[in-house]
């Protein structure tokens, strides 16, 4: 059963991983080698580390350990022994309450997830995915592999994920699957290449066609007819955005996914008037895929109807549990830790929903992370934030608290790409990025973004405070997981010191 690791993380973060499943063989490239060498010294299962791009003169390469496969293996024979029950692959939760914990899969909770994916939409001849994430992360291994080998897509394997934008265009996948801020991503590409390609006369009437077509999806969302102003130029608009999604690469999508995090609304209205019905899945590790909206029934804001087999109730204070097809059998050889959580086959999510009218789910917000401000007001951490980051260009990532205090503030990460754009537009001289972060240009810019997001709050929730941090958060750093989750602990110390 092979299981992942993230090679960003120290070797010390990896050993425990190590010890839980005791694997006789690490395999990585050279890159990381040395911390594969540490972490082989660390766990004393690890009999070979087997360098996939070596040429055997620093350990063991993938021919020598071809070479140790006893001559009469048969990997078909082998292979037809597997059954539904038997496990197929093994991920480690990203940590963020604890010590990280082994999910094992089993082949008939993997294809109970991706069958009815590929029932809605399904693999159409030519079919073409990207690989881009790590697969040590459960979302990357049912979208970017296992999905494409049990329904036969092309699958274009990146060893680097920078190198998404340019593969894009060159691939066209027809399924892409990525998280919110990828979304948000490639958004605030498409309005940096406005600015930067086309003549203003031209910006201008693409910026209205896509403002016309966003008022159109939002009218189709909430089930009434657009404007018949809007309907006149319906066809003339479609046709001027039409080449937008194709800069993204994504004029050929038959299916695309986002999850393992709330999407925003303002995003997803953006994406949709592009033609890009981005479908909002739910899931947790231990879970896999939990729901998704039939592809001719997509509702913006919610992730969509209990998939097949897959339970799904609300416990009295709103926190979502699952139960059903899809959920493990409990973390690799950790029974305490197993009881903790799993209650005659229910896993609760940690995330707090609703069901609406038409029985679609929504989240509202992780249960431990909602704000109860000195009013003792309720506010949804996840709304604010995604009020101000939006798809705006200069916005990374926004952590918003305010919990026991008279009002809300934010720390606020300016996005690498966006800040240069902003530098270049605004004639900014070029500098290190903390001198950038505190010029008065940028962070009238920012101030700006806050505001607009204010404006789609109640008063109560907005941000009255924000500091901009002069850095980037790395992934597997002290404030993201390897998956790129936050860690809300760290990061609220650092805002503490808004409220003084």
């Amino acid at each position: 059963m092979p299981f992942s690791a993230y090679a960003t993380s120290p070797a010390a973060q990896l050993a425990p991983c190590m010890a839980n499943a005791r694997p006789p063989v690490l395999i990585t490239e050279s890159s990381p080698l040395g911390t594969a060498h540490e972490l082989g010294a660390l766990s004393p299962s690890i009999e070979h580390v087997v360098v996939l791009d070596g040429d055997g003169a620093r350990g063991m390469n993938l021919d020598g350990l071809q070479g140790l496969c006893p001559d009469a293996f048969d990997a078909h024979e082998s292979a037809s022994q597997v059954g539904p029950e038997d496990l197929c692959s093994l991920v480690y939760t990203s940590g963020t309450t604890g010590a990280p914990k082994g999910v094992p899969y089993l082949h008939r909770c993997l294809m109970a997830t991706t069958a009815p994916i590929h029932g809605h939409t399904p693999v159409s001849p030519g079919g073409r995915a990207i690989s881009y994430r790590p697969i040590a992360h459960i979302a990357e291994r049912v979208f970017g592999h296992y999905a494409a080998f049990a329904f036969g897509c092309e699958l274009t394997s990146l060893g680097d994920a920078a190198r998404l934008g340019q593969a894009l265009p060159t691939v066209r996948p027809t399924r892409f699957f990525g998280v919110p801020r990828l979304w948000e991503k490639l958004l605030a590409g498409v309005h940096r290449a406005l600015g930067e390609q086309f003549a203003p006369e031209q910006t201008a009437a693409l910026h209205a066609a896509w403002q016309r077509s966003i008022a159109r999806v939002d009218a189709a969302q909430a089930g009434e007819s657009p404007a018949s102003e809007l309907e006149t130029t319906r066809e003339q608009d479609d046709s001027a955005l039409a080449p937008l999604s194709a800069m993204l690469g994504l004029d050929a999508a038959e299916w695309l996914g986002v999850a393992g995090a709330p999407a925003g609304r303002d995003t997803l209205l953006a994406l949709h008037a592009l033609g890009l019905e981005v479908n909002e899945l739910y899931g947790l590790s231990e879970t896999i895929i939990v729901s998704e909206s039939p592809p001719e029934r997509v509702k913006i804001g919610a992730v969509g109807l209990p998939l097949p087999g897959v339970k799904v109730r609300l416990a009295g204070d709103g926190e979502i549990l699952v139960g059903g097809v899809t959920v493990m059998p409990g973390y690799l050889d950790e029974p305490d830790r197993t009881a903790e959580v799993l209650v005659d086959g229910w896993m609760p999510s940690g995330d707090i929903g609703a069901f609406d009218e038409g029985a679609y789910l929504r989240i509202t917000d992780r249960k431990e992370a909602l704000i109860i401000n000195s009013a003792g007001k309720d506010m949804s951490p996840a709304a604010i934030e995604q009020a101000i980051r939006g798809g705006h260009p200069l916005i990374g990532q926004v952590v918003a608290t305010g919990d026991r205090r008279p009002y809300n503030v934010a720390l606020i990460v300016l996005d690498p790409g966006g800040l240069e754009a902003l530098r270049a537009t605004k004639g900014i001289e070029p500098a290190p990025r903390p001198r950038l972060a505190a010029d008065p240009e940028v962070l009238a810019a920012v101030e700006q973004a806050v505001q607009e997001g204010n404006a789609k709050l109640s008063r109560v929730e907005q941000v009255k405070r924000c500091a901009v941090l002069d850095r980037v958060w790395q992934p597997a750093g002290a404030e993201p997981t390897p998956t790129g989750k936050l860690k809300r602990g760290p990061i609220t110390d650092q805002i503490d010191e808004l409220h003084r």
